[in-house]
């Protein structure tokens, strides 16, 4: 766009709202029909009170003051998100010819669609020949996004003064759809070349140092780059942008119906410092939604949102909070109303020196919300550790300026819940199999982020690839039996080693916000009946991969990259339901395999 304010009308394309917080959120390519945009940062956002989602726990982890879902159609004047054309660059499929989509000379927006103006041999449709946007665009790692310099490459730097950018060609040569049958040329003085410089070693010197471009926050808008180093991709490259997700379970007491209706009023509530305050409220009709609860009920729900929002909490904490709320049984009078319902069951006989504890979770209420993204490496394995702050390496923000929200979107369903048995977690971990395995994952994740040039990482340890591993099993088994595919179905691994926050569970739930949060199938596997032969068969299953013996004999510095015995044959799933990208997976450490013997946890 033109300048920094123009964004495209919502009739565009069409997203949905758990879309813009994953996979489309602000500063994602995304191709529509006919033309390609990116999202706009959330300062061209409209939000509103009606669109905001109140977790206390979440806003205390991402430091902000509120979260707002993004704006749908249903919502009249204030439906859909803004965007920006990219990239800016259009080609013609009949006349080669590649521009700017606002030289209105070359290019006419008609119906939602540009339109090539020049003159065409061929019998072309009415109004000219479709033009579609091109089809690469350069990245670099710290998250900036560009057109491909085209005139600058054609000609390495040395254009002549007749020359001009838009007068360009790009030429599909018929022999094959190789990057060196693909030309880009000059219509002024000739010059021609193929774009095989723009990939591999020589592409630095080709495409030149980063400018920084950040075109989701503008026309124009740049920061200094601090790598330099760009990289040509397709424009729908799956690495060009990678959500970095926070989550958490609406857990005990933040899952009374109070803290909702506070929420409703809670600038009203800033400066309530008393429970005649909140009583004058009440009567004056000034707080409706609290009129169904006692002022002194309110006053202490209040202090405690009011010392969450001073807590600086962690990431570890947030899960561990969650984790007991697993272990602990509720008052089952108390959770009718609630978000967080649960039932503790028996452990099936033939399991119960390796599980400690069932929970069926009949209702759970999860927040997302979108706190920044990354490119071209994985937000997740660019930090540290989970209580790293994004802003500090290659996680670039969502707005130009700091906002005091973040987008997201909160999701209902029901989980089945597992605690593996401590001492049995802790006898495992020091068998010498395990610690000779532990020990080359280790060296492994070292080698792997030192190549991608990222920051140091402790390796989760042998707990983390157990737990993670038998999360996998169990949602391939958990898809085939009741009902829910496997996308559907998501994990939060609960593994820590510290005294003071051991934890050794894995929480299996659907959470969508579609039909297939609620089907019930999910969390009846629970029952003892149920989930001994539904978690034999899953182990009996994974002893075998359809990939062996390569997948069965692979070490973690061979095909498995930072997994050991793991394959799409076998263990991964879905990216959307793993938390870790497919990584840190072994079935050795879990059951016997074809090659590894003496390491299995069952």
């Amino acid at each position: 766009m033109p300048n920094r304010r123009a964004t495209l009308p919502p009739i565009f394309g069409e997203l949905r709202p758990s879309q813009i917080i994953t996979t489309f959120g602000p500063g994602a390519v995304v191709d529509l029909r006919n033309l390609s945009v990116v999202l706009a940062g959330t300062e061209f956002w409209v939000t509103a009170r009606e669109h905001e989602i109140d977790e206390p726990r979440l806003r205390s982890l991402l430091r902000v003051a509120k979260f707002s879902r993004p704006a749908v159609k249903s919502d009249g004047g204030l439906g859909g998100i803004p965007a920006f054309i990219f990239p800016r660059y259009l080609r013609c499929p009949r006349c080669k010819r590649l521009g700017r989509y606002d030289r209105t000379d070359y290019f006419r927006l008609d119906r939602q669609r540009f339109r090539c103006m020049a003159k065409h041999e061929m019998r072309v449709p009415v109004g000219g020949p479709l033009v579609f946007p091109a089809r690469f665009v350069v990245a670099c790692s710290d998250g900036h996004l560009d057109d491909f310099p085209w005139f600058q490459y054609v000609h390495r730097n040395n254009g002549s003064a007749s020359c001009q950018p838009e007068r360009l060609l790009f030429i599909e040569s018929a022999r094959s759809a190789a990057v060196a049958d693909l030309f880009v040329k000059c219509e002024v003085c000739g010059a021609r070349r193929t774009m095989e410089a723009a990939f591999g070693k020589r592409a630095q010197a080709a495409l030149g140092r980063c400018t920084g471009a950040r075109p989701w926050l503008g026309e124009g808008e740049r920061e200094p780059c601090a790598t330099g180093i760009l990289r040509t991709t397709l424009r729908g490259a799956s690495n060009l942008y990678f959500a970095l997700i926070q989550s958490a379970l609406s857990i005990p007491e933040w899952d009374d119906p109070i803290h909702l209706a506070i929420a409703h009023h809670e600038e009203q509530l800033l400066r309530v410092q008393t429970v005649k305050e909140i009583s004058a409220g009440i009567s004056g009709g000034f707080l409706p939604r609290l009129e169904g609860f006692q002022p002194e009920q309110i006053m202490t729900a209040l202090a405690k949102r009011r010392e969450q929002a001073q807590k600086r909490s962690s990431a570890l904490e947030l899960r561990h909070e969650e984790y007991l709320a697993l272990c602990h049984p509720i008052d089952a009078g108390k959770s009718l109303q609630r978000e967080f319902r649960t039932e503790h069951v028996d452990v099936p006989s033939m399991w119960k020196r390796k599980i400690k504890r069932v929970v069926i979770v009949r209702r759970l209420r999860e927040v997302r919300a979108l706190s920044g993204f990354s490119r071209i490496d994985s937000a997740y394995d660019l930090l540290a550790d989970e209580d790293t702050e994004p802003e500090h390496f290659r996680i670039q923000r969502l707005s130009a300026k700091e906002l005091n929200w973040r987008p997201a979107i909160e999701l209902r369903g029901e989980g089945l819940f597992l605690e593996l048995d401590e001492k049995a977690v802790a006898l495992w971990e020091q068998m010498p199999a395990v610690v000779r395995r532990t020990s080359e994952l280790e060296t492994v994740n070292q080698h792997w982020r030192r190549a991608r040039e990222l920051p140091p990482a402790e390796f989760p340890g042998s707990r983390f690839v157990l737990l993670h591993s038998l999360a996998h099993i169990l949602i391939q088994g958990l898809a085939l039996d009741c009902g829910y595919s496997s996308t559907s179905i998501r994990e939060r691994i609960y593994s820590c080693r510290d005294p003071e926050t051991r934890m050794t569970g894995i929480l299996l739930y659907t959470a969508t916000p579609d039909s297939d949060g609620s089907l019930g199938g999910l969390a009846d596997k629970g029952r003892p009946g149920n989930l001994e032969p539904l978690l034999g068969d899953a182990l009996e299953h994974t002893r075998f991969c359809s990939s062996d013996p390569l997948c069965g004999y692979s070490g973690a510095t061979e095909l498995g990259g930072l997994n050991g015995a793991a394959c799409h044959a076998c263990l991964f799933i879905s990216e959307t339901s793993c938390e870790r990208g497919n990584r840190y997976l072994d079935r050795a450490h879990v059951v016997d395999t074809v090659s590894q013997l003496g390491l299995a946890f069952f």
